[in-house]
């Protein structure tokens, strides 16, 4: 139990992973547009002020052309990425990261003239903390750092461009920057590291609220779902407006009673709890309830009558087995009542119709009866 409700909060919190993911993606696509943009923009102040030192095909094939399409690429390429399943999500996460870094890394290059393009590496770097990895913003910080160390001192993209070390102000720009871009990842690890805490808790009370919902659902003995569960799958199925298809099954335990009688409480308690081990052993794509005492019952959705017949005879099989342990004036066995869900009777009907059905099973006990056989005995 403690298990699966865990899985349940992790794959809460993978699916916001993956919102945020989606987001993280189209923030790469929107600064690419932003971006072409802004460089068209640009180019026409330049134009227009006469300060373009190289012919006009020349500077939009350098300034505009090849970084948009470089960009495009790297979007397409992330695009591909995230739409693999055979891509685990951690690696589409650490992709979509690096990739937008790469994006900032372009731009920056392509326009280092301006000193203000420094902080484009911030925003990779803040990205990263919904994810609450310290490695994952250890790395894109880093890597946003060495990118402007090799950016300014190794690629000389504009030509223009002058120097870190041509005066004191170029070079006061760039270590500057440099200490804000590792003081904003400092300030990252600590808020992850404050995020993880709250997360913790939050994650408690995540599994503390569904174990309880569970819990309430759940039989105590028999540790199969209960009535209240019951009533919720009911109204569940007389819900469900689609073409699936329901088969019900109501079973009990045959001479109960008399097992009571003869070993006490304490054995026939321990016979409800092997019995509700077997429902849910037999149990796959349907669920199994204990609807009161020793009468169980069980929804099949979308499983042929065929093998509905064949699950019953298994249970009844590896019931058998255990109650032959039993050395009681009457044999302790099942009997079952099997009824069809149709739209155009209520679930009490289906319900009535899967008793009668039980009832007939234990005019004889230990036998299957379906609700249809008893109409055409009619």
């Amino acid at each position: 139990m403690g298990e699966a409700s865990i899985d349940v909060i992790k794959f809460k919190y993978r699916s916001i992973d993956r919102k945020w993911l989606n987001i993280h993606f189209f923030i790469s696509l929107a600064l690419v547009f932003s971006v072409l943009l802004l460089e068209i923009t640009i180019g026409y102040i330049v134009y227009r002020s006469g300060e373009i030192n190289s012919t006009i095909p020349r500077y939009l094939l350098k300034f505009l052309i090849l970084p948009t399409l470089v960009n495009s690429l790297i979007v397409l390429l992330n695009y591909l990425i995230l739409k693999s399943n055979k891509v685990p999500q951690y690696v589409k996460i650490y992709s979509t990261s690096i990739l937008l870094l790469l994006i900032c890394l372009i731009v920056f290059t392509v326009h280092s003239t301006f000193s203000a393009l420094y902080f484009i590496f911030l925003l990779p770097i803040l990205l990263t903390t919904i994810y609450g990895s310290y490695r994952l913003s250890t790395i894109t910080s880093f890597l946003s750092i060495i990118g402007v160390i090799l950016s300014e001192l190794f690629i000389v993209w504009d030509l223009d461009k002058p120097s870190i070390f041509e005066n004191g102000l170029r070079t006061s720009n760039f270590i500057i920057a440099i200490f804000i871009l590792f003081f904003f990842y400092i300030m990252n690890l600590v808020v992850i590291y404050f995020e993880r805490i709250r997360s913790r808790g939050e994650l408690k009370k995540d599994f503390e609220r569904h174990h309880l919902k569970k819990k309430i659902k759940v039989d105590e003995l028999t540790g199969i779902y209960n009535r209240i569960a019951f009533r919720a799958a009911i109204d569940e199925m007389e819900e469900d407006k689609s073409l699936n298809s329901y088969i019900f099954v109501m079973l009990d335990i045959d001479n109960f009673k008399t097992l009571n009688d003869t070993f006490g409480h304490v054995v026939g308690d321990e016979c409800l709890k092997e019995l509700g081990s077997i429902l849910e052993k037999c149990m796959f794509g349907s669920t199994a309830f204990r609807y009161g005492g020793d009468e169980f019952s069980i929804i099949f959705k979308n499983v042929k009558e065929g093998e509905v017949i064949d699950i019953c005879n298994k249970i009844n099989s590896m019931f058998s087995q255990y109650a032959k342990g039993f050395k009681c004036e009457k044999p302790i066995t099942l009997s079952f009542g099997v009824a069809h869900y149709r739209k155009d009777i209520s679930p009490s009907d289906l319900i009535v119709n899967s008793d009668l059905a039980l009832y007939e099973s234990k005019k004889t006990k230990n036998k299957i009866t379906l609700f249809k056989d008893i109409l055409s005995y009619q």
